[in-house]
């Protein structure tokens, strides 16, 4: 099997991520069509329909999702990207909230939830991208041949 076949750590985080992404964006729709548009508990915004935030729910899945079908050179290079367009992004929403909020159409302060999925989609995307080749690469040693006494006493 190829290595653009492999379903590695970046070929898994594509897979996962592009579901999530796509399935946020899909239950924004449902909110909008089917409710109030928001999605609340304990009074805090867990979830709330923006036109620019499902658009790059939309694209982020997307994108995400196909590189996931591309291999994993694709999917490195995407998660990477991600993870370097999130870093900034997860930086404005916790050092400058009521600008990112409304520079995504919240009028407001961003929502702390956004704010902890931006950094969770920033940290994982990163991981996969940068860090997961070389984290699993010194788990896996190569095994080496039986010994000839070993074939020799079998």
């Amino acid at each position: 099997m190829g290595s653009s076949q492999k379903l590695g750590i970046v070929r898994v985080y594509a897979l996962v991520f592009g579901i999530a992404y796509l399935a946020v964006a899909a239950l924004e729709v449902g909110l909008k069509i089917f409710g109030s548009g928001t999605l609340s508990a304990g009074g805090q915004i867990i979830l709330k329909v923006t036109p620019v935030q499902n658009a790059i729910h939309w694209a982020v899945g997307l994108v995400v999702l196909r590189s996931f079908f591309a291999g994993t050179p694709t999917a490195k290079a995407v998660a990477r990207g991600v993870g370097l367009v999130f870093l900034p992004v997860s930086g404005l929403g916790i050092f400058a909230r009521t600008f990112t909020g409304n520079l995504l159409g919240f009028h407001g302060p961003l929502p702390w939830s956004y704010n902890v999925v931006h950094i969770a989609t920033m940290a994982a995307a990163l991981f996969a991208g940068f860090a997961a080749e070389a984290a699993y690469r010194s788990r896996r040693t190569p095994q080496s041949p039986p010994s000839m006494a070993s074939r020799q006493a079998g």
